[in-house]
């Protein structure tokens, strides 16, 4: 009989992601997907949060489950729109998906703001494993059933 490490038996359940991430660095857009394929996790990425809103008002209009991210993962300081307005925009549209937002220059306006809206903020710089745990977290809150 093997038991397992209570170490083990609190991880959350990993299972395969649909990520919408938004990162306007083209190399650490290239580094995080990276790290999130090799996870198991489909990733769609967008340059900026002009675009990340562009798609998910085009899986909106659509209406297909399927193109329907678990999670979205931002950068907070992009060109344009910033993570803070995609998290605004997504609440107040009623979107429902979870979202992390990512920075190394979160203060407390900021962190109230993301509170505000229901996002997540994870401070930069930060371990790639520990963002796919996070994310596993955020969708286990979000889809407790699956």
């Amino acid at each position: 009989m093997s038991t397992r490490p209570a170490s083990e038996a609190s991880k959350v359940e990993r299972r395969p992601l649909r990520v919408l991430l938004a990162e306007d660095d083209p190399d650490f857009r290239a580094l995080l997907t990276t790290v999130l394929v090799r996870a198991g996790h489909e990733v769609i990425t967008v340059a900026d949060g002009k675009e990340l809103l562009e798609y998910v008002a085009s899986v909106h209009l659509i209406g297909r489950r399927a193109d329907h991210p678990d999670v979205i993962v931002s950068d907070i300081r992009m060109p344009g729109v910033s993570g803070l307005d995609i998290a605004a925009g997504l609440r107040r549209a009623r979107w429902g998906s979870p979202i992390l937002l990512m920075t190394a220059f979160a203060d407390e306006r900021a962190r109230g703001e993301a509170e505000r809206w229901g996002a997540r903020i994870l401070d930069k710089p930060f371990e790639l494993d520990t963002l796919c745990e996070v994310l596993q977290r955020l969708s286990a809150t979000a889809h407790p059933s699956r």
